[in-house]
């Protein structure tokens, strides 16, 4: 199969320069340049295509110094013979073609030079196991030796050995990611194959793990990939009584804005319902920055919130929480704890916007001295200023006054 046409459709200009550009370098050097991976799925599927991979049989150092490669410039390398590279103004990802033996499950591969076809059958699943030949003479030409079309066609996501779960557990967080992206299933032995080896995943470092669900959370539905996950019994894999309710597969997409960042908010809607001890020795599975953990802590803070309490008491209880604890907090008790979804709702709109009229200076024109004394009685006219008993300037600075002069 051909599909020079849809790269054509598809592909910007920069972009056909960029391959023509790495394939011409090759060709100088006796080597063969792919289009590969995810591009050429999106490219088939007619979507937005994000990344652009280009796989090369050699290392990509030896392109890249070799007199007919166009100027490019490197931006980042990783241990896998991968460069990050801009050329032609466009950003790629340019990979030597490669075989990988895991030493032991759950571990990095270690990698060597291999054939396109080899570096194919090592791919996670069968619709991102495409090649592309971008030489003049086969342009457009389709490397498909597993089957990835007919599985494209189905709405299918296969693996391509029934042993691939368990050389890297982390293609369960891709099917997941995948699946939801798509609006794919995943294929019955292949869902097999994945609940059967989901012990791997006590082999992955809790930074591994971290990574793919941030990736999860950035997705647009994934609060589908987040079921999956757990009706396979991931979340117990990565802790024993880590067990996700149902209203955090809506949670996660409906309290995302630009406003917070989605893996914070993932992150701590999963936790939300799960106990302090709980949270602790998950937060030590994952690795989490002391900054995630003082937002999990946050959580606790939303237990002391009481119905009836004045503004002013709201106020105090939910002043300096993070936005992303707010929203998590709103959108998990909206239904179930209506008054305590309105009350984070009355600090969101109203109260955090409320400042007063009065301020240091207008004290110290009093002849109320700075120190100790100011700073009460700033928060008492702030507290009264909550609770309506005042609202304009004058009302404002009469009560400092009265407050000062113990009356």
């Amino acid at each position: 199969m051909n599909i020079s046409d849809r790269l054509s459709e598809r592909l910007s200009e920069g972009h056909i320069q960029a391959v023509s550009a790495v394939n011409n370098a090759a060709s100088s050097i006796g080597s063969r340049a792919f289009l590969v991976g995810g591009a050429i799925r999106d490219i088939i599927l007619g979507r937005e295509i994000k990344d652009i991979d280009i796989a090369v049989e050699c290392c990509p150092q030896k392109l890249l110094s070799s007199s007919h490669m166009e100027p490019a410039k490197v931006i980042s390398t990783s241990q896998f013979e991968t460069v990050k590279l801009e050329i032609c103004g466009q950003i790629i990802d340019l990979s030597m073609t490669r075989s990988e033996i895991y030493p032991n499950p759950g571990a990095l591969p270690e990698v060597q030079l291999s054939t396109i076809e080899g570096d194919l059958s090592r791919r996670d699943f069968t619709i991102n196991a495409f090649g592309v030949h971008v030489d003049p003479d086969r342009w457009g030409d389709l490397i498909d030796h597993h089957n990835g079309l007919q599985d494209l066609c189905h709405k299918k996501i296969r693996v391509l050995h029934n042993q691939s779960f368990m050389d890297d557990p982390t293609r369960v967080f891709r099917a997941a990611r995948y699946a939801s992206r798509l609006s794919f299933e995943v294929e019955m032995t292949t869902e097999e194959a994945l609940v059967r080896d989901l012990d791997g995943i006590r082999n992955l470092s809790g930074t591994r793990i971290l990574n793919e669900l941030n990736q999860i959370f950035g997705e647009t539905n994934s609060g589908r990939a987040i079921e999956n996950l757990n009706k396979w019994g991931v979340f117990k894999a990565i802790h024993p009584q880590f067990d996700i309710p149902t209203k955090v597969f809506n949670t996660i997409e409906s309290s995302i804005s630009e406003e917070v960042s989605s893996d914070v908010v993932g992150l701590l809607a999963l936790l939300y319902c799960s106990n302090n001890v709980m949270r602790e020795e998950i937060g030590k599975r994952l690795r989490l920055s002391s900054s995630l953990h003082s937002k999990i802590s946050d959580l606790d803070r939303f237990q002391e919130l009481l119905p009836g309490m004045k503004n002013s008491d709201i106020y105090e209880k939910l002043k300096g929480l993070s936005l992303e604890s707010l929203h998590v907090a709103r959108y998990m008790s909206s239904s179930a704890n209506s008054g305590l979804s309105a009350q984070i709702d009355l600090y969101l709109n109203d109260l955090s916007q409320i400042s007063m009229s009065v301020t240091g200076n207008d004290l110290l024109d009093m002849g109320i001295p700075e120190g100790a004394e100011m700073g009460r009685i700033l928060s008492s006219i702030h507290k009264e200023l909550l609770d309506g008993q005042v609202t304009s300037r004058e009302e404002q600075v009469k009560l400092a006054r009265k407050i000062f002069l113990g009356g």
